[in-house]
């Protein structure tokens, strides 16, 4: 329940509406029954909303909020509107008798939809203009004190991204947003790997309340990677001890999906939803994430926010990076190439429980992948995403083990993968864990033996690796998401799929031609 402290009469769409300026029940030391006093007790305010409620029998418009957070608004401005567009009618006979004038507001506020899509609604509204400035001055108040939300922000932007779309979504559909909402920007537009990297180093960042990615996963995995590490380097840490526990830098970063998969987005959000992702940053929602640590026989290389893997998915990487001129789609054929190899690595492994820490488990055999993750990577290519139980910051991560088999059986992994991964350890070839720590140990005669290991998508150079989390490491700008939330975000979409999904003949001459192209480069590639 929440108490008014003042209200007034407005109009929307000429149908006269109250509308209360409310707060909790349980601010009991609040006691205001005018804008002008809740303005000299702004300070105490800490739960502010905006009530429509209906003064005519008529249902409530289902365009028109109940209730507007203060956390989910976005300012309150007053239109201008051109000499032909009048006052309705109805309003101006209601405010005659006062002598007052009229003057139209505009509310910009977030809806939040049932598949945790954020968009922005904007209701106009009729009412008083003494009343309408003194609600813009406080909503302006309000807004000023919420700490969560950011004021001046770096957004790196790699144009080449994805399809190269980076430029075009932070020109058409972030940057007015940020413009909006007053948030002071300075961009920079890499035009070389490790760009980002290299600017993060040499400059302060003391005048900035986040970093912002605008582009794919590779992106935010270089500017996580340089946080962490600049954060390590100045409280004087030793990476290369393993048993090192990372200190959080003070910064969050935000992501603004632009790339091939965008797993991080979807396993942060829920989507790679541009709208949904800029609103979370502008309202600062906040989210700590558990990061990994990878080591090899020398010392530290790198920090893990997604994925690490050994064998058939770090041999895809490998293989694409040799395809880029077929773009995205390089992924898909890199994919069937591995799988029409059907590799295997002899390897020895020591996992730590999270469960049970003094609890270790060992392995030793040939398998297709082993891999570790601190998300559930979840992208186009696979609904709930390779491990959709995976905890994002409970210290530890998931660890899935793929025995050697035949083709077919590996297949059924892949099917699972896509389409249902979270009942995988239904198969006989693989385990799943959940770990703190992980060591891998390869087993080989010769170098040409030992498989691809690749972290975030980067390759790893090593003879054997040790992986270690670290709690709650990282801080962005993202609500997380849950399985239940997953599951309502797929029966959705399954239903927009069913309904235009209707094969085309030349589908399957197109996939036919995709697949001798792909094995004449098998044959090549032996050669």
């Amino acid at each position: 329940m929440s108490s008014t402290l003042a209200s007034t009469t407005c109009y929307i769409k000429t149908e006269p509406y109250d509308l209360g300026v409310c707060i909790e029940n349980d601010s009991n030391s609040i006691s205001a029954t005018t804008i002008d006093e809740i303005l000299l007790l702004i300070d105490k305010l800490e739960s502010i909303q905006f009530q429509f409620r209906s003064l005519t029998n008529k249902k409530l418009d289902d365009e028109i909020p109940k209730i507007v957070d203060l956390n989910k608004l976005l300012n309150i401005k007053q239109i201008k509107k051109s000499s032909d567009e009048s006052i309705s009618s109805s309003a101006t006979q209601r405010f005659e008798t006062k002598s007052s004038q009229l003057i139209q507001l505009q509310f910009s506020y977030i809806d939040v939809s049932e598949t945790f899509l954020w968009t922005i609604k904007r209701l106009e509204i009729e009412l008083d203009s003494k009343f309408a400035q003194q609600l813009c001055l406080l909503s302006n108040q309000c807004l000023s004190k919420l700490k969560n939300r950011p004021r001046n922000l770096l957004v790196f932007i790699n144009p080449e991204c994805g399809k190269g779309i980076g430029n075009s979504v932070y020109e058409e559909q972030v940057s007015p947003l940020f413009e909006e909402m007053n948030i002071t920007v300075t961009t920079i537009y890499t035009e070389r790997a490790n760009h980002a990297r290299d600017y993060i180093k040499e400059n302060s960042l003391d005048e900035y309340d986040g970093l912002i990615s605008i582009g794919g996963d590779g992106m935010f995995s270089e500017i996580c990677h340089s946080l962490l590490l600049r954060k390590a380097e100045q409280t004087g840490l030793d990476l290369n001890d393993s048993n090192t526990r990372l200190i959080p830098p003070d910064l969050r970063i935000g992501v603004i999906p632009a790339g091939s998969t965008d797993a991080v987005a979807f396993g942060t959000t829920g989507h790679n939803d541009v709208m949904t992702n800029t609103l979370q940053i502008i309202v600062g929602e906040s989210l700590l994430t558990d990061i990994t640590t990878i080591h090899n026989e020398r010392g530290f290389v790198r920090f893990m926010a997604t994925m690490f893997t050994y064998g058939f998915f770090g041999n895809i990487i490998e293989q694409s990076d040799k395809w880029r001129f077929f773009g995205p789609l390089r992924y898909t054929l890199a994919g069937i190439v591995q799988f029409l190899r059907n590799s295997s690595y002899n390897i020895d492994l020591t996992l730590t429980q999270a469960s049970n820490k003094s609890d270790q488990i060992k392995r030793q055999g040939h398998y297709e992948t082993i891999i570790c993750l601190n998300m559930p990577c979840r992208c186009d290519k696979s609904k709930f995403g390779m491990s959709p139980t995976v905890h994002l910051a409970d210290g530890s991560f998931d660890v899935i083990l793929v025995k050697h088999s035949w083709r077919l059986q590996f297949l059924r992994f892949l099917h699972h993968i896509a389409n249902n991964s979270g009942a995988i350890e239904r198969l006989s070839t693989v385990e799943r864990f959940r770990a703190t720590e992980v060591c891998l140990h390869p087993i080989i005669n010769q170098e040409k033996e030992l498989g691809n290991w690749a972290c975030d998508g980067e390759l790893l150079e090593a003879k054997e690796i040790t992986i270690r989390a670290h709690h709650q490491a990282l801080r962005l700008f993202a609500t997380g998401i849950n399985l239940e939330q997953i599951k309502k975000i797929n029966e959705e979409e399954s239903k927009i799929l069913h309904s235009s999904s209707t094969m085309k003949p030349w589908f399957y001459i197109v996939f036919i031609l995709i697949i001798i192209v792909i094995l004449i480069l098998v044959i090549i590639n032996y050669k």
